[in-house]
This record gives C-alpha cells, sequence and structure tokens, in this order.
C-alpha cells in the first residue's frame, strides 16, 4: 500500500490544480449520491475518453473550472446534435416537396471558378 500525502486526494482529478482550506474555487465530487446532482464521472468518460471509479486511488474531486468546460463540452455536444437533426429534416422537407434529384458530383465537385 502506498503511502500518499493527504493533500494529494485533494487535487482536481483533472487539471491537477490545488485548492487549500481558504480557497474561493470549489470542488466537486466525482462521485455524488445524489444521481440527478451530479453527472461529472459520466461527462469525464463520455468527452474525454478517461476512466474513473470511485474504487480507484486518485483524487475523486474536480475544480469549477473544470466542471464548467465539461458542462461546455455537453451543451455544445448537444447543440450540435440538434443541429443534424434539424438539418436531415430539412432536407427530408425539402425532397418531399420536389422530389429527389440527382447531382452530378463531376459537375459540383472541385468545380473550380
Amino acid at each position: 500500500m502506498c503511502n500518499l500525502p493527504p493533500k494529494f486526494h485533494s487535487v482536481c482529478r483533472l487539471c491537477l490544480s490545488f485548492c487549500g482550506d481558504n480557497c474561493s474555487d470549489v470542488k466537486l465530487p466525482i462521485f455524488d449520491r445524489d444521481k440527478d446532482k451530479s453527472r461529472l464521472s459520466e461527462m469525464i468518460m463520455t468527452y474525454l475518453s478517461i476512466m474513473v471509479s470511485s474504487e480507484d486511488m486518485l483524487p475523486q474531486v474536480v475544480c469549477g473550472s473544470c466542471a464548467h468546460k465539461l458542462d461546455e463540452f455537453h451543451t455544445f455536444r448537444e447543440l450540435t446534435h440538434k443541429s443534424e437533426r434539424l438539418l436531415e429534416q430539412f432536407v427530408q422537407y425539402a425532397n418531399s416537396l420536389s422530389g429527389p434529384k440527382e447531382v452530378s458530383n463531376k459537375t459540383y465537385l472541385f468545380h473550380k471558378h
């Protein structure tokens, strides 16, 4: 068993920032018992491809800045998925009005003006 210093578990799991007791930056637990409140572990695995476990010996907190970035990743992902669905629906709607038209790839792709 290794002897880790107590401060080791107070660093952000993602950026390694350290914040002592008198710091204004909040440390958020990666694993929260209230599943509706915290999805940090899922977001870390989904957006960063970092496997986290409540059983590992690594820090179990992230700083507010990293948590905010994960929220931004999530918001951006949701926006792009919604945009993709809307664009696909628009193409389907446009095709239903005029019927599908064949487009010659030779005419439009790599056409130099």
